[in-house]
Protein backbone atom coordinates (compact mmCIF):
# COMPACT_ATOMS: atom_id res chain seq x y z
CA UNK A 1 0.00 0.00 0.00
CA UNK A 2 2.80 2.40 0.90
CA UNK A 3 4.60 1.64 -2.38
CA UNK A 4 1.50 2.21 -4.49
CA UNK A 5 0.59 5.45 -2.68
CA UNK A 6 4.15 6.72 -3.16
CA UNK A 7 4.21 6.16 -6.93
CA UNK A 8 0.59 7.21 -7.32
CA UNK A 9 1.54 10.65 -6.00
CA UNK A 10 4.72 10.92 -8.10
CA UNK A 11 3.05 9.94 -11.36
CA UNK A 12 0.22 12.37 -10.61
CA UNK A 13 2.63 15.29 -10.16
CA UNK A 14 4.63 14.46 -13.30
CA UNK A 15 1.53 14.04 -15.46
CA UNK A 16 -0.34 17.10 -14.15
CA UNK A 17 1.12 19.51 -16.74
CA UNK A 18 0.14 17.20 -19.62
CA UNK A 19 -3.36 16.79 -18.25
CA UNK A 20 -3.64 20.57 -18.11
CA UNK A 21 -2.66 20.82 -21.79
CA UNK A 22 -5.13 18.10 -22.77
CA UNK A 23 -7.99 19.53 -20.74
CA UNK A 24 -7.66 23.18 -21.75
CA UNK A 25 -6.96 22.47 -25.44
CA UNK A 26 -9.79 19.93 -25.57
CA UNK A 27 -12.25 22.44 -24.12
CA UNK A 28 -11.11 25.06 -26.65
CA UNK A 29 -11.49 22.64 -29.58
CA UNK A 30 -15.03 21.76 -28.45
CA UNK A 31 -15.97 25.45 -28.78
CA UNK A 32 -14.05 26.39 -31.92
CA UNK A 33 -16.86 28.44 -33.48
CA UNK A 34 -17.76 30.29 -30.29
CA UNK A 35 -14.11 31.23 -29.63
CA UNK A 36 -13.43 32.10 -33.28
CA UNK A 37 -10.32 29.93 -33.45
CA UNK A 38 -10.59 29.46 -37.22
CA UNK A 39 -10.86 33.19 -37.98
CA UNK A 40 -8.03 34.28 -35.68
CA UNK A 41 -4.64 34.11 -37.41
CA UNK A 42 -1.42 33.84 -35.40
CA UNK A 43 1.69 35.28 -37.06
CA UNK A 44 4.14 35.33 -34.17
CA UNK A 45 7.64 35.35 -35.69
CA UNK A 46 9.15 32.92 -33.17
CA UNK A 47 6.25 30.48 -33.45
CA UNK A 48 6.28 30.52 -37.26
CA UNK A 49 10.03 29.87 -37.17
CA UNK A 50 9.37 26.94 -34.83
CA UNK A 51 6.98 25.52 -37.45
CA UNK A 52 9.64 26.02 -40.12
CA UNK A 53 7.74 28.67 -42.09
CA UNK A 54 9.58 31.48 -43.86
CA UNK A 55 8.01 34.67 -45.25
CA UNK A 56 7.61 34.70 -49.05
CA UNK A 57 7.62 38.44 -49.74
CA UNK A 58 7.25 39.32 -53.46
CA UNK A 59 9.59 41.86 -55.02
CA UNK A 60 7.30 42.73 -57.95
CA UNK A 61 3.67 43.77 -58.15
CA UNK A 62 1.23 46.29 -59.62
CA UNK A 63 1.29 49.94 -58.60
CA UNK A 64 -1.66 52.33 -58.51
CA UNK A 65 -1.71 56.04 -57.85
CA UNK A 66 -2.94 55.40 -54.31
CA UNK A 67 -1.58 51.97 -53.50
CA UNK A 68 -0.35 48.63 -54.74
CA UNK A 69 -1.28 45.00 -55.38
CA UNK A 70 1.09 42.07 -54.87
CA UNK A 71 0.73 38.30 -54.87
CA UNK A 72 2.73 35.35 -53.56
CA UNK A 73 1.30 31.88 -54.08
CA UNK A 74 -2.36 31.94 -53.09
CA UNK A 75 -2.04 35.11 -51.00
CA UNK A 76 -3.18 38.36 -52.60
CA UNK A 77 -2.53 41.66 -50.85
CA UNK A 78 -3.84 45.13 -51.75
CA UNK A 79 -2.62 48.16 -49.83
CA UNK A 80 -1.72 45.96 -46.86
CA UNK A 81 -5.09 44.13 -46.85
CA UNK A 82 -5.15 40.38 -47.48
CA UNK A 83 -7.85 39.61 -50.05
CA UNK A 84 -9.97 36.65 -48.97
CA UNK A 85 -11.79 34.50 -51.55
CA UNK A 86 -12.81 31.07 -50.30
CA UNK A 87 -12.71 28.21 -52.79
CA UNK A 88 -10.73 30.10 -55.45
CA UNK A 89 -7.21 28.96 -54.62
CA UNK A 90 -6.74 27.25 -57.98
CA UNK A 91 -7.64 30.37 -59.97
CA UNK A 92 -5.21 32.48 -57.94
CA UNK A 93 -2.28 30.52 -59.34
CA UNK A 94 -2.82 32.04 -62.82
CA UNK A 95 -2.69 35.77 -62.15
CA UNK A 96 -2.93 37.93 -65.28
CA UNK A 97 -2.78 41.46 -63.88
CA UNK A 98 -4.24 44.21 -61.72
CA UNK A 99 -5.23 47.73 -62.69
CA UNK A 100 -7.13 50.75 -61.40
CA UNK A 101 -10.57 51.15 -62.97
CA UNK A 102 -12.24 54.31 -61.75
CA UNK A 103 -13.00 53.92 -58.04
CA UNK A 104 -12.39 50.17 -58.18
CA UNK A 105 -9.42 47.87 -58.63
CA UNK A 106 -9.71 45.08 -61.20
CA UNK A 107 -7.66 41.90 -60.72
CA UNK A 108 -7.74 39.15 -63.30
CA UNK A 109 -6.76 35.51 -63.48
CA UNK A 110 -7.18 33.45 -66.64
CA UNK A 111 -10.82 32.56 -65.87
CA UNK A 112 -11.94 35.13 -63.28
CA UNK A 113 -12.25 38.90 -63.02
CA UNK A 114 -12.29 40.24 -59.46
CA UNK A 115 -13.48 43.75 -58.62
CA UNK A 116 -12.39 45.32 -55.32
CA UNK A 117 -12.54 48.62 -53.52
CA UNK A 118 -9.18 50.17 -52.54
CA UNK A 119 -9.68 49.01 -48.93
CA UNK A 120 -9.80 45.33 -50.03
CA UNK A 121 -13.60 44.90 -49.98
CA UNK A 122 -14.69 42.62 -52.80
CA UNK A 123 -17.40 44.05 -55.05
CA UNK A 124 -17.83 41.22 -57.56
CA UNK A 125 -16.30 38.09 -59.03
CA UNK A 126 -17.02 37.55 -62.72
CA UNK A 127 -16.51 34.19 -64.40
CA UNK A 128 -18.04 31.93 -67.03
CA UNK A 129 -20.90 33.54 -68.97
CA UNK A 130 -20.33 36.87 -67.18
CA UNK A 131 -17.06 37.25 -69.15
CA UNK A 132 -16.91 37.86 -72.91
CA UNK A 133 -14.36 35.09 -73.43
CA UNK A 134 -11.66 33.05 -71.71
CA UNK A 135 -8.84 32.52 -71.10
CA UNK A 136 -7.92 36.11 -70.35
CA UNK A 137 -4.48 37.10 -71.64
CA UNK A 138 -4.19 40.74 -70.61
CA UNK A 139 -6.04 43.27 -68.48
CA UNK A 140 -6.14 46.98 -69.23
CA UNK A 141 -8.14 50.19 -69.05
CA UNK A 142 -9.01 53.16 -71.21
CA UNK A 143 -9.34 56.56 -69.56
CA UNK A 144 -11.85 58.71 -71.41
CA UNK A 145 -13.40 62.08 -70.70
CA UNK A 146 -16.61 60.40 -69.55
CA UNK A 147 -16.57 56.90 -68.06
CA UNK A 148 -13.36 54.84 -67.70
CA UNK A 149 -13.48 51.54 -69.55
CA UNK A 150 -12.10 48.15 -68.63
CA UNK A 151 -10.46 46.01 -71.32
CA UNK A 152 -9.88 42.26 -71.49
CA UNK A 153 -7.70 40.70 -74.16
CA UNK A 154 -8.57 37.10 -75.05
CA UNK A 155 -7.79 34.67 -77.84
CA UNK A 156 -10.94 35.87 -79.62
CA UNK A 157 -9.96 39.53 -79.44
CA UNK A 158 -10.20 42.41 -76.99
CA UNK A 159 -13.43 43.37 -75.25
CA UNK A 160 -14.36 46.55 -73.41
CA UNK A 161 -16.96 47.42 -70.78
CA UNK A 162 -18.08 50.49 -68.85
CA UNK A 163 -20.02 48.72 -66.08
CA UNK A 164 -18.72 45.14 -66.00
CA UNK A 165 -22.04 43.82 -67.33
CA UNK A 166 -22.18 44.66 -71.07
CA UNK A 167 -19.13 43.79 -73.13
CA UNK A 168 -18.32 44.99 -76.65
CA UNK A 169 -15.52 44.27 -79.09
CA UNK A 170 -12.82 46.90 -78.76
CA UNK A 171 -12.35 49.03 -81.85
CA UNK A 172 -9.20 51.11 -81.59
CA UNK A 173 -9.22 54.37 -83.53
CA UNK A 174 -5.87 55.09 -85.16
CA UNK A 175 -6.25 58.84 -84.74
CA UNK A 176 -7.23 58.78 -81.05
CA UNK A 177 -4.49 58.17 -78.52
CA UNK A 178 -7.02 57.89 -75.68
CA UNK A 179 -8.67 54.90 -77.38
CA UNK A 180 -5.59 52.75 -76.86
CA UNK A 181 -5.74 50.69 -73.66
CA UNK A 182 -3.10 50.92 -70.98
CA UNK A 183 -2.25 47.33 -70.08
CA UNK A 184 -1.47 46.20 -66.55
CA UNK A 185 2.24 45.56 -66.15
CA UNK A 186 4.17 44.10 -63.24
CA UNK A 187 6.76 46.45 -61.72
CA UNK A 188 9.39 46.32 -58.96
CA UNK A 189 7.84 47.26 -55.63
CA UNK A 190 9.49 50.27 -53.95
CA UNK A 191 11.51 49.78 -50.78
CA UNK A 192 9.10 52.08 -48.90
CA UNK A 193 6.56 49.23 -48.98
CA UNK A 194 8.88 46.68 -47.34
CA UNK A 195 7.35 47.05 -43.85
CA UNK A 196 3.79 46.70 -45.17
CA UNK A 197 4.75 43.72 -47.35
CA UNK A 198 6.53 41.92 -44.51
CA UNK A 199 3.45 42.24 -42.30
CA UNK A 200 1.02 41.16 -45.02
CA UNK A 201 3.06 38.24 -46.38
CA UNK A 202 4.42 36.99 -43.09
CA UNK A 203 3.45 33.33 -42.50
CA UNK A 204 0.51 32.68 -40.20
CA UNK A 205 -1.63 29.81 -38.95
CA UNK A 206 -5.22 29.65 -37.68
CA UNK A 207 -5.35 29.53 -33.89
CA UNK A 208 -7.38 26.31 -34.20
CA UNK A 209 -4.40 24.57 -35.85
CA UNK A 210 -2.06 25.64 -33.04
CA UNK A 211 -4.49 24.51 -30.32
CA UNK A 212 -4.97 21.19 -32.13
CA UNK A 213 -1.20 20.69 -32.31
CA UNK A 214 -0.97 21.46 -28.59
CA UNK A 215 -3.69 18.91 -27.88
CA UNK A 216 -2.00 16.17 -29.92
CA UNK A 217 1.55 17.11 -28.93
CA UNK A 218 2.66 17.70 -32.54
CA UNK A 219 3.73 21.24 -31.68
CA UNK A 220 6.67 19.70 -29.78
CA UNK A 221 8.01 18.03 -32.91
CA UNK A 222 8.26 14.43 -34.02
CA UNK A 223 8.33 13.04 -30.49
CA UNK A 224 5.51 15.24 -29.20
CA UNK A 225 2.71 12.68 -29.85
CA UNK A 226 4.83 10.03 -28.10
CA UNK A 227 5.11 12.34 -25.10
CA UNK A 228 1.32 12.70 -25.00
CA UNK A 229 0.98 8.92 -25.30
CA UNK A 230 3.19 8.52 -22.24
CA UNK A 231 0.99 11.05 -20.42
CA UNK A 232 -2.07 9.02 -21.40
CA UNK A 233 -0.43 5.89 -20.00
CA UNK A 234 0.25 7.86 -16.84
CA UNK A 235 -3.46 8.63 -16.59
CA UNK A 236 -4.25 4.92 -16.94
CA UNK A 237 -1.75 4.09 -14.18
CA UNK A 238 -3.23 6.78 -11.94
CA UNK A 239 -6.74 5.45 -12.54
CA UNK A 240 -5.82 1.84 -11.81
CA UNK A 241 -3.71 2.68 -8.78
CA UNK A 242 -6.41 5.00 -7.43
CA UNK A 243 -9.03 2.26 -7.75
CA UNK A 244 -6.67 -0.24 -6.10
CA UNK A 245 -5.97 2.14 -3.18
CA UNK A 246 -9.68 2.75 -2.73
CA UNK A 247 -10.53 -0.95 -2.72
CA UNK A 248 -7.77 -1.73 -0.21
CA UNK A 249 -8.94 1.09 2.04
CA UNK A 250 -12.54 -0.14 1.94
CA UNK A 251 -11.51 -3.70 2.82
CA UNK A 252 -9.56 -2.55 5.88
CA UNK A 253 -12.54 -0.67 7.36
CA UNK A 254 -14.39 -2.65 10.13
CA UNK A 255 -17.87 -3.86 9.20
CA UNK A 256 -20.76 -3.10 11.60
Amino acid sequence: MRFVRHWHARVGVMAAIFFLFLTLSGLALNHTDALGLVKHEVNNTWLMRWYGFKPAVPTHGYLFEDGYFAASGERWVMNGHVLLDQGLSETRQHLVGAIAWGDMRAISSEDHLFLYLPDGTRVDNLSGAALPNTPIKRLGSINTDTVPQLVLETAQGSFVTEDGLAWQILKVAKTSATAHPVWASEQPLPSTLSASLNRAFGPSLPLERIVLDLHSGRIFGRYGPLLMDIAALGLIILSLSGVWIYLRSVRRKPHH
